[in-house]
């Protein structure tokens, strides 16, 4: 697809509100980025599989999430984590970092993560309405999709192990407890 073609993406979807709304929650953003830390999660693929959860009742599965991976891998691995990296950086350093200055240099690749990421929750929106319908689908339960979500995660990264950690137990605990809020 040549640049500046349209995509037919829908940045602004359902699935953009209701990530944004769940990770402005008390204790998801440290929780999201423990499962990103620990189990190599995508916080995106997670937000959205959360979203298909509560608000179109569908739980997703092992190969649903090994499919959505692999739709918007190259666009985390290309994009996004770059950007993360760069801005993770600029934290510490290098020289002149931090400072006033780098840390406006930061707040705008942020910026560019953020939107980055708004990218790949509209690619995993249009990868999973052009799927073919799932037949035998488990009851849309949060709690079950977040220990599935972890377990992918986790064998995705080579530890099975990481996944019933303690510490990623209660970041599971501590996004179940935020969807459970109301709005």
């Amino acid at each position: 697809m040549p640049p500046g073609t349209n995509t037919g993406l829908d940045l602004e979807g359902p699935q953009w509100s209701f990530a944004v709304d769940l990770y402005r929650r008390p204790a998801v953003p440290e929780a999201c980025l423990l499962l990103q830390d620990r189990v190599g999660g995508d916080v995106c693929l997670l937000l959205f599989a959360l979203f298909l959860a509560r608000e179109r009742h569908i739980a997703l599965q092992h190969g649903d999430f090994a499919h959505l991976d692999g739709a918007i891998a190259q666009w985390r691995r290309d994009v996004i984590m770059p950007l993360r990296s760069v801005r993770r950086r600029l934290k510490a350093g290098p020289h002149p970092a931090p400072s006033p200055a780098t840390d406006a240099v930061r707040r705008r690749i942020q910026a560019a993560e953020i939107d980055a990421e708004q990218i790949e929750l509209a690619l995993l929106a249009r990868c999973f309405d052009r799927r073919p319908p799932v037949a035998g689908a488990l009851p849309a339960d949060t709690a079950a999709v977040l220990d599935r979500l972890a377990r992918f995660f986790a064998l995705r990264c080579g530890n099975p192990a990481a996944g019933t950690s303690p510490e990623v137990r209660t970041a599971l605990k501590t996004i179940a407890d935020a969807l459970a809020e109301p709005c």
